[in-house]
């Protein structure tokens, strides 16, 4: 994949758009209700801000990576024999800090060679 690199204004963007996020996740937890919000003590706060996190860690990653993947061509060559091989994908669980995430992994078998391939970087392109 390439190796863009996002600007520290657009992660400043980025961080901005999860802190209004986060005042609807708040708002969600109280039902709208603002005096609801008197019910939780600190730690029930902290709480439901990590889970909130860990949430939006676990979208946003799965996101970007379904993206990734969609790049990819229908067929890769193989990187032994060259032959164009059928590109698939498998459930992979991915571990995160405080969690684990279900993605679609993409895979080529090669009947020829009969080996599994990971697609290499340089194989995205328009379908």
């Amino acid at each position: 994949m390439s190796k863009r690199k996002l600007t520290p204004e657009q992660f400043q963007q980025l961080r901005e758009l999860a802190v209004a996020w986060g005042k609807i996740v708040a708002q969600r937890a109280a039902d709208n209700d603002p005096d609801a919000c008197l019910e939780l003590d600190f730690e029930q706060m902290e709480q439901l801000a990590a889970a909130a996190a860990q949430g939006l860690t676990e979208g946003t990653l799965a996101a970007l990576l379904e993206q990734q993947t969609r790049t990819l061509n229908t067929e890769i060559p193989c990187p032994d024999c060259n032959t164009l091989c059928e590109l698939k994908q498998k459930k992979r669980t991915l571990t995160i800090p405080k969690g684990q995430l279900q993605l679609p992994e993409p895979f080529c078998h090669c009947p020829k060679c009969r080996r599994d391939f990971f697609p290499p970087a340089d194989t995205t392109a328009t379908r």
